[in-house]
């Protein structure tokens, strides 16, 4: 297989605790000399060849966070001590905080690598296992990540808790930092074309921008997306994600894999997988793609302004409370704002300090084959709109509409979710784009919430054939 130069990337960077990111990105970067597409090997043997799994990029997400939430840690158990004398801190855990009454009658073992822990009755189990990184444990079946800090050379761990809107001043506490996040996730197809078995390894991907190394993650380990309404996430969270493990000859394996980065995307950084450079070759126009999507001014469609220009809805320090639709001039926007308001003190929080949230998601599919139908609902008489592929996935699945328009003979035609006339296309070579913001901006008693999922099909000249948006503004009290 050819190996074609992916140049593509979306960076980010940032961690819930910053003493964790210093340590995290230090031991993610490699020292290397500066590399870029020209000075690595040109060699074009197959993946057969070079005894490696053949890897195409299919699409790929970009996400900013950032908060000043601290978060709050519970200490649970010292990994070391268990099984010991700290199993029944383990125990109650599971009993008293995920409920799994099963655990009172279980036996704990841990495997010879240190790595898991596993619990287990002759009807039920889970395991508790150790990232590479040592930073976090993952709970399985239940997906549930837990906090690791070394102390005093024993692996101690924590529970997060993180501010959920509750008035409980044990929940959390606000900073005058923004502890902010960057990631990138790539949805890959792994196949093995050779005649032998294959590991992948999943340590040995990774990303590289001139002499720095990024390594896979997690997303967000501490449930930042666990119940969000951002459509972007909700559709990372359903996605597999892929693991190391064997393919047998002809097997192909398909997942996402998460990278947290240090800055705004970056067209020097690249994917590879050892020594070898990655990519697809539909994903170099999805960085014009990217662009129009991040860029795109849904006012020139709907006449609707991104943000009220009435004072009255804007925050005492000058910002709007809500938006009705976000690019990236927005979310700048905001982002500016939050900077500059966590510094001011509140007199309405008991702390002096506001809390702030932002969330900036993108999520590209290109070169998709796709098809728009109206749905109608039951027991109603409104419609959804239900958008797919030729693979089957469903690209848009929401009665949230909003507002819609479709491109047909040079203008848009706008539609509600009342129209029941929504117009059947089939749309050949097409890139899907799905945008998600949240801003949240307040104190424990008075925060204001808005919420923005956008899409845009865009043809091979980059024109948005279809425009869609849903938004939504809370305010609790």
């Amino acid at each position: 297989m050819l190996i074609f130069i992916l140049t593509i990337f979306i960076i980010f960077s940032g961690c819930v605790e910053e003493n964790n990111l210093t340590q995290s990105n230090e031991s993610a970067y490699q020292g290397q000399a500066n590399i870029t597409p020209e000075n690595l090997s040109s060699t074009t043997l197959s993946s057969e060849e070079k005894n490696i799994p053949e890897i195409e990029v299919t699409s790929f997400s970009s996400i900013y966070m950032h908060d000043n939430s601290e978060n709050v840690l519970n200490y649970l158990f010292s990994w070391d001590n268990v099984p010991g004398n700290e199993s029944n801190n383990l125990s109650k855990y599971l009993m008293n905080d995920l409920g799994i009454d099963w655990v009172s009658n279980a036996q704990i073992v841990k495997t010879d690598d240190n790595n898991t822990i596993r619990v287990f009755t002759s009807n039920n189990s889970l395991e508790l296992k150790l990232a590479d990184d040592k930073n976090t444990v993952l709970i399985t079946p239940n997906d549930i990540r837990l906090k690791v800090k070394e102390e005093d050379g024993k692996l101690c761990i924590y529970r997060v808790k993180e501010y959920r809107g509750s008035s409980d001043p044990t929940e959390s506490k606000f900073g005058y930092n923004l502890n902010e996040k960057y990631y990138a996730v790539y949805d890959l197809s792994i196949k093995n074309n050779g005649s032998k078995n294959l590991d992948f390894k999943l340590n040995e991907l990774h990303v590289r921008d001139g002499n720095r190394t990024f390594n896979t993650t997690n997303l967000d380990p501490y449930g930042f997306y666990e119940r969000s309404h951002l459509e972007v996430l909700s559709s990372l969270k359903e996605e597999n994600k892929i693991e190391s493990m064997t393919l047998s000859p002809g097997q192909t394996i398909n997942g996402s894999v998460v990278f947290q980065v240090n800055s705004l995307y970056n067209e020097s950084f690249l994917l590879m997988y050892n020594e070898t450079l990655i990519s697809s070759a539909s994903l170099e126009k999805s960085i014009e793609a990217l662009k129009v999507a991040e860029h795109f001014n849904y006012s020139t469609v709907f006449g609707i302004p991104p943000y009220s220009e009435d004072t009255s809805d804007f925050n005492s320090e000058g910002a709007p409370l809500f938006c009705s639709w976000a690019n990236r001039s927005v979310f700048e926007f905001f982002n500016k704002a939050d900077s500059e308001n966590v510094m001011k003190p509140s007199p309405y929080s008991p702390d002096g300090i506001s809390w702030t949230k932002i969330v900036f998601a993108l999520e590209v599919k290109p070169e998709r084959n796709i098809t728009t139908l109206p749905v109608k609902n039951r027991d109603s008489h409104t419609y959804s709109l239900l958008v797919v592929d030729d693979a089957g996935e469903e690209l848009i699945n929401t009665h949230e509409i909003e507002k819609i328009a479709f491109l047909r003979n040079g203008t848009y035609q706008h539609y509600s979710r009342n129209d029941q006339d929504f117009p059947q296309m089939n749309l050949t070579n097409h890139t899907f784009v799905r945008t998600s913001f949240e801003r949240t901006y307040g104190t424990h008693m008075n925060v204001y919430v808005s919420i923005d999922n956008q899409n845009l099909i865009l043809d091979d000249d980059l024109n948005a054939i279809l425009v869609r948006y849903s938004d939504g503004g809370y305010h609790f009290v």
